[in-house]
């Protein structure tokens, strides 16, 4: 699990990459793009960058806006909406086709990133230094499916994930809040469903894993606190709660786990059985 989370991170980052050249307003630390019909780029003289692109079938609208020393890229293909706003030496990239995106991201080595594809709705928002955000839909089904992803994350190197790679309609959700804090929320294979991730504080840690028309639901709270629910058989519901570094492990196909630690709570509820 931990070497796919990484694929996910890496492939949305690659694509943050310059697509186009045109004309744009600009004004003294800021850069301010607006795309509708034609490709606008503009480079201030400090590096402060802007770019939108519209390709495919109309309308589309592509904004995108950045400040200090920062990086924003919209993208909007064959009927999008995006939007990218990037300040305080970050990077934000929103790339939507037949959909809507927004991303956001301020401090220094944030990263916010959006890609719909063939459709559906996202947004990402990363606020803190070296912070990241990434929502992705991406499917090779001939009948586009789509869905919904969102990921916020908060704090100093907090990363959220929200991915659905799902041949139907899935929602994916990821909040993660804290130094060191990670929240991924994969909806994948058929079947579509329903994954969300919460983690709140220090290198607390959140995964929800879905791959069929089920759900998952993690929620680590406090230090150390490690949440993981999966599920794989259609309709069923796996959630797993873990507060004050405890541990808590939960799935559709193997019995729960459930740790705690330092008077936390360590909670599973599963198909498989529930503990404590």
């Amino acid at each position: 699990m931990r070497e796919r989370i990484a694929t996910i991170v890496a492939a949305v980052v690659m694509t943050v990459f310059a697509l186009s050249i045109g004309i744009a307003n600009a004004g003294g630390d800021s850069e301010s793009c607006l795309s509708k019909t034609m490709n606008v780029t503009n480079k201030n003289a400090d590096g402060t960058e802007c770019e939108t692109i519209v390709s495919g079938s109309g309308p589309n609208k592509a904004t995108a806006k950045a400040s200090g020393l920062s990086f924003a890229e919209g993208e909007a293909e064959d009927g999008a909406t995006v939007s990218a706003s990037a300040k305080d030496n970050s990077d934000a990239t929103s790339i939507v086709k037949a959909g809507t995106g927004s991303a956001t991201s301020s401090g220094a080595g944030a990263f916010a990133g959006v890609i719909i594809s063939p459709t559906g709705g996202g947004k990402a928002k990363a606020t803190g230094p070296n912070s990241s955000a990434v929502s992705e839909i991406s499917s090779t089904n001939p009948t586009p499916a789509g869905g919904n992803v969102q990921s916020t994350a908060s704090g100093d190197g907090s990363s959220a994930v929200a991915d659905v790679e799902s041949t139907d309609v899935g929602e994916a959700t990821a909040n993660a809040k804290g130094s060191g804090s990670t929240s991924v929320a994969t909806v994948s294979m058929i079947g579509g469903g329903k994954a969300k991730a919460t983690s709140n504080g220090s290198m607390a840690t959140a995964v929800s894993t879905v791959e069929e028309a089920c759900q998952a639901e993690t929620n680590a709270k406090g230090t150390n606190s490690t949440a993981v629910a999966e599920c794989i058989h259609s309709s069923s519901v796996v959630t797993a709660e873990a507060t004050k570094g405890s541990v808590a492990v939960g799935s559709d196909i193997n019995p729960p786990t459930c740790t705690p630690k330092n008077g936390g709570i360590a909670k599973v509820r599963s198909p498989m059985g529930n503990c404590p």
